[in-house]
Parts: C-alpha cells; sequence; structure tokens
C-alpha cells in the first residue's frame, strides 16, 4: 500500500523538479540574452523569479532527496527515518538530489552579487543542476554519449520553456513596450536552440529505443511517442508565435499581445503534460 503512495509520488515530485529547473536556468539565460532591452519592472521581475525558484529548487531538492529514503523503507514515514537517510546518501540517486539542491543553493548566492565571481557561481550553479539529471536515470542506461545528449537537451530547453513566464509578465504589463522587439529576437535564438533540442532528442531517443518497433511495443516507447505527440504540439504554437503572432506585435500590439499571451498559456499547459510525461520516462 505505502509503495503504491510512492510510486504516485515519485512522477509529481521529479516533475516539479523538472519544472524548478528548466525554469531557473531558462530564467538565468533569458536575464543573459535580453537584459539590454529590459525596462526596469520587467528587470525586477526577472531577478525575483530567478529568486524564488531558486529558494523554491533548494527545498524541492531536499524532498526529492527524502523520497529516496522513503523509497528504500517502502513506507510514507520512512522519508524521516534517520537510517534510511544515511543510506540514502550511498545511492546514485541521492546524490543527484543533492547535488540538484547545491546548485540552486550556489545560484542563490550568486543573486546577491553582479560582479565576475557571483555570474561564474551562477554558471556553476547551472552545471550542478544539470549534471544531477544524468548521474541517475535513463541515460546512465546508455553511457556517455547519452548523457552529454542529456545535457545539452535540457540547456536547450531550458531556453525555451524557461521564457514564458517572463514573455507572459511582459504582455500582462502594459507598460513594457519592448515585447515586441524580445519576442523577435527571442524568435532568431530560438532557431539555434530548438534545432539543437530536437536534433540531440532525435539521436537520444534512437540510442534509448533503437527502433521503430520499441516505439510500438514497449511501455517506454510508448510513453516515448506520447512525449513526442505533446513536442510536436507545443513546436506547431513556438511557429505560430514566430511566423504570425510576433510580426502582429508590430501591427496591432494590443490585440497581438492578447493572442501572444493566449498561445503561451496553452505552452505552458502542454509544457506541464511533457514534464510529467518525462518524469515517468526516467
Amino acid at each position: 500500500m505505502f509503495f503504491d503512495v510512492w510510486t504516485i509520488l515519485n512522477p509529481f515530485i521529479k516533475t516539479v523538479v523538472y519544472i524548478s529547473a528548466l525554469i531557473t536556468i531558462g530564467s538565468i539565460l533569458f536575464h543573459f540574452h535580453f537584459s539590454k532591452f529590459f525596462d526596469s519592472e520587467l528587470a525586477k521581475y526577472c531577478e525575483s523569479l530567478i529568486k524564488k525558484v531558486s529558494i523554491s529548487g533548494f527545498f524541492i531538492g531536499l524532498i526529492a532527496f527524502l523520497s529516496v529514503a522513503g523509497n528504500l523503507g517502502g513506507e510514507l514515514s520512512s522519508a524521516i527515518n534517520v537510517s534510511l537517510i544515511l543510506l540514502s546518501l550511498e545511492t546514485l540517486s541521492g546524490k543527484s538530489a543533492l547535488l540538484f539542491s547545491v546548485g540552486f543553493f550556489v545560484i542563490i548566492i550568486s543573486i546577491f552579487g553582479n560582479n565576475t565571481f557571483f555570474n561564474f557561481a551562477k554558471s556553476i550553479g547551472v552545471i550542478f543542476i544539470l549534471l544531477s539529471f544524468v548521474i541517475v536515470g535513463h541515460s546512465t542506461l546508455k553511457g556517455f554519449s547519452a548523457q552529454i545528449l542529456i545535457v545539452i537537451h535540457l540547456f536547450c530547453i531550458s531556453f525555451w520553456l524557461g521564457s514564458f513566464l517572463p514573455l507572459k509578465f511582459m504582455c500582462m504589463n502594459e507598460n513594457t513596450k519592448k515585447l515586441s522587439i524580445i519576442s523577435e529576437k527571442f524568435g532568431q535564438y530560438a532557431v539555434v536552440y530548438i534545432s539543437s533540442l530536437l536534433i540531440t532528442g532525435l539521436i537520444f531517443s534512437y540510442i534509448m529505443v533503437g527502433g521503430i518497433g520499441s516505439l510500438i511495443f514497449t511501455r517506454y516507447g510508448n510513453f516515448l511517442m506520447l512525449k513526442l505527440f505533446f513536442v510536436t504540439a507545443i513546436l506547431s504554437l513556438g511557429a505560430l508565435n514566430k511566423f504570425r503572432l510576433v510580426p502582429l506585435l508590430k501591427k496591432n500590439y494590443s490585440e497581438g499581445t492578447k493572442k501572444f499571451k493566449t498561445s503561451l498559456q496553452f505552452e505552458i499547459i502542454i509544457t506541464l503534460l511533457i514534464l510529467f510525461v518525462t518524469s515517468i520516462l526516467t
């Protein structure tokens, strides 16, 4: 009975882990690429977003670590069993969760400064978070090349998914008139990021399943096809944004903003579905 509880809880915990990581890394990339176009309100929003999600990510990592102890004991109360917690330190899952939290802790420290040292610390925090995903899970089954692909894949998807909240904020903030500029620049960068995302994703998928038959006749393959369906849907919305809604922002800012915001909301919903399916796959 209690094992079933952890079977249900684990995908949700993993989903929140993905969300916190992608939003944080994506917000940092968004700030890195577009900060020169920020007004004061957007700058404060992005800084606040990075800070809040990093703090949340730190504690989510600790919860993920405790869930390892919970799984080891097979009962809900096992998550706070001291002996099982100590045993969790010896597992790859436990080390991954702690590395995840350490990465966020480093980012939290980096928020309090804006010089070269703090920017370097922020980069180290991002690296720790990305590495936490490749020392455990399905990527470890296929060796170092698969792990490298996952790191690149996660980094690229962070740029895209991490931009949703800042762009949505700009849509809701009538004083932010640089939405058309940033969204156009975002589309230019997205060509490189999404191309890399697709290439690494397809190669990794092929490495994992090995052929079309595995997509059809294995549960892993079935969930992978479901994920690919959602990815196709979100890519279609991204293409709509780039080729129709971004040009509309220049012609009719008010109407373009409303449609762009609606599109972002759909992308956020599909993203949550993708991350949940990914949590099951891993």
